[in-house]
Formats: C-alpha cells, structure tokens, sequence
C-alpha cells in the first residue's frame, strides 16, 4: 500500500514538473523581470555550430530557469522550505538577524589582482587630475553591522582591503568612512535590510567624513529636511530570495537640495529625484531615475566649482548632499559610459574628482581600465 502512495507521489510530481515545463516552453517570453530588475535570458536559436560546442544547450538552459512558469513562486516556496529546514545561505544571500539579509561575498570571490589595478588605476586618473582627488569606497554592511550576520558566516576581509588601499593611494586621497558610518548605526539604520546600499543617514555619515577630509563646511542632516519618501522598499537581496517574512524598509531622500538642472544622457529630466520610481520595484531608482552613463547637474548655486564623480549606485543618494557646494557635477558610471575619461578630463576643468563605489564592487569591476584612456 505504502509503495503504492510513493508511486503515485512520484507521478504527480513528475507530472507537475513537466507540466510547468511544457508551459514555460509554450508561454510568451518575459523579456524582463520587475522584481530582479534585469533582463531575462530568452531560448536562443538552433544551430548547427551551437549545438556542437555546447553553446546552444548552455544558453537554453540558462533562459529555461529565467522562462520557468511561476518562477516566483517557486523561489518563495523554496526559500521557506530551506529557512525551515534551517538554512542561512540562500541563493547567495546571508539571511542575518533582526531581518538584515548580507550579500554573500567570500575572500575567494574578491580577485586580489583585480583589486590592486583597479586601485591603480584609481591612483593614475589622480595623478592626471592633480590636488583634490579622493577615492571613497563604502564598506559592507558586515563590517559596520558584524552582530547581524550569521555566526561562523565567511567574508571578505575589509581591514586588509583598506590597508591595501591606504598603501597604494599616494596622490589619490583614501578616504576611510567606517568610523563615522559605525558612530551613527549605535542608534540609527544606515544600511537597507533588504538591500544592498547604505540608507539616506548612511550616505550622509560618509558625506560627514568626506568633508571633514576636505576641509569642507559640513551641514547638519537636519539642514538637508531628509523625508520620508517610501515605507514599502524591498531591495536588490530581497528579490533573490522573495522571503514572504521580509520586513519592509523606509526609504528616505533629502527634500532641502538646491534647484537643478539635470541631463541624463543627453536627455533633460525634471530634478534629481523620479518620483514614478515609487510605484514600481526599484524604488530605489527614485534617486535620479537609475543608474545612466552621465548625468550632469547644474545646481542653481553661487558657486563656480565643478566636480567629476566615477561612480557606481552608491552615489546616487550620497550626491545629493553635494550640490549646494559646487556649480556642477558630472557623475559617469563606467559600465555605461563610452566617451574617454582622459579626454573629458582634458576638455574640462575639474575642481574635485570623487571615485565612490561599494568596496567589492569596485574590487570586481573590470570597467575600471577606461579611466585611462
């Protein structure tokens, strides 16, 4: 009898299974996803040379996992049961306490190599742009939220990145914001839970250091009237894992930032923030619309000074704080830009330079070789 349920438990999943398969290969393709904000991979063509390289079935494959029908639903499914089951690596996420979910970033995943020419790369544009370049790399949230993570859970080691940094940085200044990113999460949240970058109050405690190495004036969070925009985020680590108990995150954005105007690859938009943003996934896309190859913003500001930022998202909330003290500011990211760094750099005249991205990411990126060229 019992043998007889395992059959038949085994035909329906089996059943099932091919079900939703015949229905994913029949179905309309999805060319994008919403709630991963990327482009989904689609069935590639049949060929002959693809076939025989291996090319064509890698590639199906890769498009029957994005096409899979209610591929949503199974990801919540299969987080549950794994969280039940006791797991707190999933999809490559740390599921942390008090609700915080860490990207997974091992020593093994950050190429040392990689790392030291992209600082020296980062040191060479410093040395073409003179006095007033500053690299700023914000750190993992493990390192200022450590009793977040779960116990024993591997990671990259900040301390030796930083030291790194520090030695190779001779002309380019390194500026190290974990103290004060560290000061004010005592009692405050400067991270997302359920995303990646830091929070409004967290790109302002890096704005805080950068200035105080600057020899900037320095305005108080309260001067900026930062407000609450959103109290529904769920970030970039919540849509890999779609954990159905996610806490939601408040978003907030800095309302007291002077008039501007601002061209996003060419194209005029109405002010740094797109309020449309808030109604979609990416909320975090609130801050300039997204991430663009160049965005320059005039600032309707006595001040003449203008400043270059390479940049990855991070920026995006943390510029905002700037613009009162400069005229313009070009921000590029490099992923998307195609004009020469060098030549903008020749053509232009820069006051400051700002290279800020996330630390891992900046170790990662292989678009760091076109600051010279």
């Amino acid at each position: 009898m019992k043998k007889g349920y395992l059959y038949c438990y085994m035909l329906l999943v089996m059943f099932l299974l091919g079900g939703f398969g015949l229905l994913s290969l029949f179905s309309p393709e999805q060319t994008y996803s919403e709630n991963e904000n990327r482009y989904l991979d689609e069935y590639p063509i049949l060929s002959l040379k693809g076939f025989l390289d291996s090319s064509f079935q890698n590639d199906f494959s890769d498009a029957f996992s994005d096409q899979f029908a209610g591929r949503d639903t199974w990801v919540k499914v299969s987080t549950q049961v794994k969280k039940m089951a006791g797991f707190r690596d999933i999809s490559h996420v740390y599921l942390g306490k008090d609700g915080y979910y860490f990207a997974k970033t091992t020593r093994n995943e950050i190429d040392q190599k990689q790392y030291l020419k992209n600082l020296r790369y980062a040191e060479y544009l410093g040395e073409v742009a003179g006095e007033g370049a500053c690299l700023l790399l914000a750190p993992s949230p493990v390192e200022i939220l450590p009793g977040k993570l779960p116990e024993g859970a591997p990671y990259y080691d900040g301390d030796a990145m930083v030291k790194m940094a520090n030695t190779v940085m001779k002309q380019t200044k390194y500026i190290d914001v974990r103290s004060s990113l560290r000061e004010y999460a005592k009692q405050n949240q400067v991270y997302f839970r359920t995303d990646h970058h830091w929070t409004a109050l967290g790109a302002y405690a890096a704005y805080s250091t950068y200035c105080v190495e600057n020899k900037m004036e320095q305005h108080t969070y309260g001067y900026f009237d930062v407000k609450r925009i959103s109290d529904s985020f769920l970030g970039s680590m919540y849509s890999k894992i779609l954990d159905p108990m996610a806490k939601y995150d408040d978003l907030y954005a800095a309302a007291n930032t002077p008039q501007a105007e601002v061209v996003c690859d060419g194209e005029k938009r109405q002010g740094i923030y797109d309020v449309e943003q808030l109604i979609k996934k990416d909320k975090y896309a609130y801050f300039f619309g997204g991430n663009y190859g160049e965005v320059r913003i005039k600032s309707h500001v006595d001040s003449k000074k203008k400043m270059l930022v390479v940049k990855d998202s991070f920026a995006n909330c943390f510029v905002p704080y700037l613009m009162e003290d400069y005229g313009e500011i070009v921000m590029i990211d490099l992923r998307y830009y195609k004009k020469s760094v060098q030549k903008l750099l020749q053509e232009e005249q820069f006051d400051n330079l700002l290279i800020l991205y996330e630390m891992s990411n900046f170790a990662q990126d292989s678009n760091l070789y076109k600051l010279v060229h």
